[in-house]
Protein backbone atom coordinates (compact mmCIF):
# COMPACT_ATOMS: atom_id res chain seq x y z
CA UNK A 1 0.00 0.00 0.00
CA UNK A 2 1.06 3.69 -0.32
CA UNK A 3 0.60 5.19 2.90
CA UNK A 4 0.21 8.86 4.02
CA UNK A 5 2.47 9.75 6.93
CA UNK A 6 1.99 13.55 8.72
CA UNK A 7 4.47 14.42 10.59
CA UNK A 8 6.74 11.93 9.31
CA UNK A 9 9.76 14.10 9.76
CA UNK A 10 9.36 13.89 13.80
CA UNK A 11 10.77 11.21 15.63
CA UNK A 12 7.89 9.54 16.45
CA UNK A 13 7.06 9.53 12.65
CA UNK A 14 10.55 8.16 11.83
CA UNK A 15 9.69 5.11 14.11
CA UNK A 16 6.50 4.52 11.91
CA UNK A 17 8.33 5.17 9.00
CA UNK A 18 10.47 2.52 9.73
CA UNK A 19 7.84 -0.17 10.12
CA UNK A 20 5.81 0.51 7.21
CA UNK A 21 9.65 -0.15 5.20
CA UNK A 22 9.90 -3.17 7.06
CA UNK A 23 6.59 -3.99 5.72
CA UNK A 24 7.40 -3.31 2.24
CA UNK A 25 4.56 -0.53 2.00
CA UNK A 26 5.08 2.94 0.23
CA UNK A 27 5.48 6.03 2.23
CA UNK A 28 4.61 9.67 1.44
CA UNK A 29 5.96 12.16 4.17
CA UNK A 30 3.73 14.99 4.70
CA UNK A 31 5.07 17.88 6.47
CA UNK A 32 5.87 21.46 7.12
CA UNK A 33 9.85 20.75 7.89
CA UNK A 34 11.84 18.44 6.08
CA UNK A 35 13.64 15.76 7.33
CA UNK A 36 16.76 16.63 9.04
CA UNK A 37 18.60 16.28 12.48
CA UNK A 38 15.19 15.94 14.40
CA UNK A 39 15.48 18.36 17.01
CA UNK A 40 12.34 20.34 16.13
CA UNK A 41 10.46 17.14 17.10
CA UNK A 42 8.45 16.86 19.73
CA UNK A 43 9.35 13.85 21.64
CA UNK A 44 13.38 14.89 21.98
CA UNK A 45 12.83 14.53 25.63
CA UNK A 46 11.89 10.61 25.92
CA UNK A 47 13.40 9.65 22.57
CA UNK A 48 16.77 10.05 21.00
CA UNK A 49 16.64 11.82 18.19
CA UNK A 50 20.23 10.84 16.56
CA UNK A 51 19.19 7.07 17.04
CA UNK A 52 15.76 8.24 14.97
CA UNK A 53 18.20 9.79 12.51
CA UNK A 54 20.60 6.36 12.42
CA UNK A 55 17.51 4.68 10.70
CA UNK A 56 17.26 6.21 7.53
CA UNK A 57 21.00 4.69 6.51
CA UNK A 58 18.70 0.93 6.46
CA UNK A 59 16.07 2.34 4.16
CA UNK A 60 15.76 1.84 0.95
CA UNK A 61 14.63 5.26 -0.56
CA UNK A 62 13.80 8.20 1.67
CA UNK A 63 10.00 8.96 1.24
CA UNK A 64 8.50 11.30 -1.21
CA UNK A 65 8.20 14.48 1.08
CA UNK A 66 5.84 17.53 0.20
CA UNK A 67 5.83 20.49 2.68
CA UNK A 68 1.80 20.35 4.10
CA UNK A 69 0.35 22.73 6.70
CA UNK A 70 -1.89 20.25 8.39
CA UNK A 71 -4.27 23.18 9.14
CA UNK A 72 -4.54 23.32 5.30
CA UNK A 73 -7.89 21.65 4.15
CA UNK A 74 -6.27 21.72 0.15
CA UNK A 75 -2.66 20.71 1.21
CA UNK A 76 -3.71 17.71 3.04
CA UNK A 77 -6.68 16.36 0.41
CA UNK A 78 -3.79 17.08 -2.59
CA UNK A 79 -0.63 15.42 -0.65
CA UNK A 80 -3.24 12.47 0.81
CA UNK A 81 -4.20 11.75 -3.02
CA UNK A 82 -3.24 8.57 -4.29
CA UNK A 83 -2.87 7.34 -1.00
CA UNK A 84 -4.45 3.79 0.57
CA UNK A 85 -4.21 4.89 3.95
CA UNK A 86 -3.13 7.10 6.08
CA UNK A 87 -1.39 7.66 9.08
CA UNK A 88 -1.37 11.21 10.70
CA UNK A 89 1.32 12.75 13.63
CA UNK A 90 1.31 15.67 12.80
CA UNK A 91 -0.01 18.56 15.57
CA UNK A 92 1.36 21.10 18.20
CA UNK A 93 3.01 18.30 20.54
CA UNK A 94 1.87 20.05 23.35
CA UNK A 95 0.50 23.62 25.23
CA UNK A 96 4.19 24.56 26.17
CA UNK A 97 5.11 26.66 23.65
CA UNK A 98 2.41 27.49 21.82
CA UNK A 99 -0.78 29.84 22.70
CA UNK A 100 -3.96 27.56 24.00
CA UNK A 101 -5.97 29.00 21.18
CA UNK A 102 -3.13 27.71 18.60
CA UNK A 103 -2.94 24.39 19.71
CA UNK A 104 -6.85 23.72 20.18
CA UNK A 105 -7.14 25.07 16.31
CA UNK A 106 -4.50 23.41 14.83
CA UNK A 107 -4.74 20.11 16.50
CA UNK A 108 -8.64 20.12 15.93
CA UNK A 109 -8.45 21.13 12.37
CA UNK A 110 -6.22 19.17 11.40
CA UNK A 111 -7.99 15.58 12.75
CA UNK A 112 -11.21 16.99 10.70
CA UNK A 113 -8.99 18.25 7.54
CA UNK A 114 -7.42 14.29 7.89
CA UNK A 115 -10.84 12.39 8.32
CA UNK A 116 -12.74 14.54 5.48
CA UNK A 117 -9.90 14.61 2.99
CA UNK A 118 -10.31 10.65 3.47
CA UNK A 119 -13.88 10.53 2.82
CA UNK A 120 -13.61 12.67 0.15
CA UNK A 121 -10.94 10.01 -1.57
CA UNK A 122 -12.40 6.97 -0.27
CA UNK A 123 -9.60 6.37 1.80
CA UNK A 124 -11.19 3.51 4.31
CA UNK A 125 -8.24 3.34 6.76
CA UNK A 126 -7.62 6.12 9.30
CA UNK A 127 -5.25 6.50 11.85
CA UNK A 128 -5.18 9.66 14.30
CA UNK A 129 -2.60 10.03 16.35
CA UNK A 130 -4.55 10.92 20.00
CA UNK A 131 -3.15 10.35 23.29
CA UNK A 132 -4.19 9.47 26.53
CA UNK A 133 -3.79 12.87 27.61
CA UNK A 134 -7.43 12.92 25.79
CA UNK A 135 -9.18 11.56 29.11
CA UNK A 136 -7.02 13.68 31.66
CA UNK A 137 -3.85 12.94 32.25
CA UNK A 138 -0.15 14.43 32.55
CA UNK A 139 -0.70 17.47 30.05
CA UNK A 140 -3.97 18.36 32.22
CA UNK A 141 -1.78 17.84 35.33
CA UNK A 142 0.94 20.22 34.46
CA UNK A 143 -1.74 22.91 35.04
CA UNK A 144 -1.68 21.24 38.83
CA UNK A 145 -0.46 21.59 42.36
CA UNK A 146 1.85 18.96 43.46
CA UNK A 147 0.83 15.71 44.01
CA UNK A 148 -2.77 16.80 43.00
CA UNK A 149 -5.21 14.38 41.59
CA UNK A 150 -8.11 13.85 39.72
CA UNK A 151 -9.29 10.66 40.14
CA UNK A 152 -10.63 8.68 36.98
CA UNK A 153 -14.17 6.83 37.14
CA UNK A 154 -12.60 3.94 37.67
CA UNK A 155 -9.79 1.25 37.37
CA UNK A 156 -8.50 0.00 34.93
CA UNK A 157 -9.27 2.90 32.16
CA UNK A 158 -10.99 1.62 29.03
CA UNK A 159 -11.96 2.99 25.67
CA UNK A 160 -15.96 4.13 27.75
CA UNK A 161 -14.12 6.78 30.42
CA UNK A 162 -15.16 9.96 29.92
CA UNK A 163 -12.94 12.52 29.78
CA UNK A 164 -11.42 14.78 32.88
CA UNK A 165 -9.30 16.82 30.62
CA UNK A 166 -8.53 21.07 31.12
CA UNK A 167 -5.56 21.77 29.11
CA UNK A 168 -6.14 22.78 25.02
CA UNK A 169 -3.71 20.05 24.11
CA UNK A 170 -5.96 17.24 26.10
CA UNK A 171 -9.27 18.83 24.79
CA UNK A 172 -7.84 18.97 21.19
CA UNK A 173 -7.47 15.58 21.51
CA UNK A 174 -10.72 14.38 22.80
CA UNK A 175 -12.60 16.65 20.56
CA UNK A 176 -10.68 14.54 17.65
CA UNK A 177 -11.32 11.36 19.06
CA UNK A 178 -14.87 12.83 18.33
CA UNK A 179 -14.38 13.80 15.18
CA UNK A 180 -13.22 10.49 14.18
CA UNK A 181 -16.78 9.10 15.81
CA UNK A 182 -18.55 11.78 13.09
CA UNK A 183 -16.99 10.37 10.52
CA UNK A 184 -17.02 6.43 11.09
CA UNK A 185 -21.30 7.38 11.84
CA UNK A 186 -21.44 9.09 8.39
CA UNK A 187 -19.23 6.48 6.55
CA UNK A 188 -19.91 2.74 7.94
CA UNK A 189 -16.95 1.70 5.41
CA UNK A 190 -14.31 3.71 7.06
CA UNK A 191 -11.89 2.30 9.92
CA UNK A 192 -10.77 4.74 11.96
CA UNK A 193 -8.57 4.31 14.95
CA UNK A 194 -7.54 7.19 17.47
CA UNK A 195 -4.04 5.88 19.18
CA UNK A 196 -4.34 6.87 22.28
CA UNK A 197 -0.07 7.21 22.51
CA UNK A 198 1.82 6.77 26.18
CA UNK A 199 4.68 8.53 26.81
CA UNK A 200 6.65 7.73 23.80
CA UNK A 201 10.40 6.04 25.05
CA UNK A 202 13.22 4.58 23.28
CA UNK A 203 15.83 2.29 24.36
CA UNK A 204 18.20 5.11 25.80
CA UNK A 205 15.09 6.43 28.25
CA UNK A 206 14.28 2.89 29.25
CA UNK A 207 18.04 2.51 30.14
CA UNK A 208 17.83 5.76 32.45
CA UNK A 209 14.30 4.55 34.06
CA UNK A 210 16.64 1.08 35.14
CA UNK A 211 19.38 2.38 36.72
CA UNK A 212 17.29 4.58 38.71
CA UNK A 213 13.80 2.69 39.72
CA UNK A 214 10.82 5.11 40.42
CA UNK A 215 9.50 3.66 43.76
CA UNK A 216 7.20 7.07 44.91
CA UNK A 217 3.78 6.08 43.28
CA UNK A 218 3.10 9.87 43.67
CA UNK A 219 5.54 10.24 40.48
CA UNK A 220 3.46 10.58 37.23
CA UNK A 221 0.58 9.10 38.95
CA UNK A 222 -1.77 11.60 37.01
CA UNK A 223 -0.80 9.15 34.19
CA UNK A 224 -1.69 6.48 36.07
CA UNK A 225 2.30 5.24 35.78
CA UNK A 226 1.79 4.05 32.38
CA UNK A 227 4.30 4.57 29.63
CA UNK A 228 5.11 3.08 25.89
CA UNK A 229 7.92 2.06 24.08
CA UNK A 230 7.87 4.11 20.76
CA UNK A 231 7.95 1.14 18.21
CA UNK A 232 5.47 -0.42 20.18
CA UNK A 233 2.91 2.63 18.83
CA UNK A 234 4.76 2.12 15.50
CA UNK A 235 3.56 -1.21 14.90
CA UNK A 236 0.18 -0.49 16.48
CA UNK A 237 -0.52 2.13 13.98
CA UNK A 238 1.10 -0.34 11.08
CA UNK A 239 -1.48 -2.92 12.71
CA UNK A 240 -4.09 -0.63 12.53
CA UNK A 241 -3.67 0.17 8.71
CA UNK A 242 -3.66 -3.48 7.84
CA UNK A 243 -6.20 -4.58 9.65
CA UNK A 244 -9.90 -5.92 8.09
CA UNK A 245 -11.16 -7.15 10.71
CA UNK A 246 -12.77 -4.55 11.96
CA UNK A 247 -14.65 -1.09 11.21
CA UNK A 248 -16.11 2.11 12.56
CA UNK A 249 -13.92 4.16 14.94
CA UNK A 250 -12.20 2.79 18.03
CA UNK A 251 -10.02 4.47 20.96
CA UNK A 252 -7.56 2.54 21.26
CA UNK A 253 -5.46 2.54 24.77
CA UNK A 254 -1.23 2.20 23.97
CA UNK A 255 0.75 1.58 26.69
CA UNK A 256 3.22 -1.70 28.20
CA UNK A 257 1.78 -3.78 30.28
CA UNK A 258 2.89 -2.80 33.30
CA UNK A 259 3.92 0.46 35.07
CA UNK A 260 6.72 2.16 35.29
CA UNK A 261 7.33 2.54 39.12
CA UNK A 262 8.60 -0.33 41.53
CA UNK A 263 5.39 -0.14 43.90
CA UNK A 264 3.00 -2.73 43.23
CA UNK A 265 -0.40 -1.29 41.09
CA UNK A 266 -2.96 -2.30 43.95
CA UNK A 267 -0.63 -0.57 46.24
CA UNK A 268 0.02 2.53 44.31
CA UNK A 269 -3.97 2.74 43.75
CA UNK A 270 -4.46 2.10 47.40
CA UNK A 271 -2.01 5.39 47.94
CA UNK A 272 -3.07 7.81 45.54
CA UNK A 273 -6.61 6.63 44.37
CA UNK A 274 -8.33 5.18 47.37
CA UNK A 275 -11.73 6.01 46.50
CA UNK A 276 -11.61 5.01 42.87
CA UNK A 277 -13.41 1.51 42.50
CA UNK A 278 -11.69 -1.17 40.90
CA UNK A 279 -12.72 -3.33 38.90
CA UNK A 280 -10.35 -6.34 37.87
CA UNK A 281 -7.64 -7.84 40.43
CA UNK A 282 -4.33 -6.19 38.94
CA UNK A 283 -1.05 -8.67 38.81
CA UNK A 284 1.65 -6.80 40.25
CA UNK A 285 3.08 -4.48 38.31
CA UNK A 286 0.42 -4.21 35.80
CA UNK A 287 -1.18 -1.36 33.89
CA UNK A 288 -3.99 0.17 35.00
CA UNK A 289 -4.85 1.18 31.91
CA UNK A 290 -6.46 -1.70 29.54
CA UNK A 291 -5.01 -2.42 25.82
CA UNK A 292 -7.89 -5.16 25.88
CA UNK A 293 -9.16 -3.65 22.72
CA UNK A 294 -5.99 -2.85 20.94
CA UNK A 295 -5.25 -6.74 21.65
CA UNK A 296 -8.15 -8.24 19.82
CA UNK A 297 -8.59 -5.58 17.60
CA UNK A 298 -5.30 -5.19 15.89
CA UNK A 299 -3.65 -8.18 17.00
CA UNK A 300 -1.19 -5.77 18.65
CA UNK A 301 0.52 -6.74 22.75
CA UNK A 302 3.86 -4.14 23.21
CA UNK A 303 6.62 -6.04 22.88
CA UNK A 304 9.13 -4.03 25.71
CA UNK A 305 9.11 -3.26 28.91
CA UNK A 306 12.11 -1.30 30.80
CA UNK A 307 12.02 -4.25 33.45
CA UNK A 308 13.51 -6.19 30.62
CA UNK A 309 17.03 -7.98 31.27
CA UNK A 310 18.81 -5.72 27.95
CA UNK A 311 17.59 -2.80 29.57
CA UNK A 312 18.94 -3.64 33.56
CA UNK A 313 22.84 -1.77 34.62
Amino acid sequence: MQILVTGGSGIVGHYVIDELYKRNHKVINADKVRMGNLTHSGTTSTANASRAVEMRSTWATIPVFYEVDIANYGQVISAMDGCDAVISLASRPSAAHYTEEDVLVTNVSSMWNVCRAAEQLKISRVVLGSSYNSVGAMGTAARWGKNQVKPPEYFPLDDKVYTRSEDPYSIAKWLGEEIGEAFARRNPWMSIASMRFNGMWDDDYFEKIAKSPISDPWVRCQGFWTYLHIRDAATACVNSIESESWKGHNRFFLNASDTMITTPTVDAINIVYPDVPVKTDFAKYQAPISIELAECLLDWRPKFSWRDKKFQP
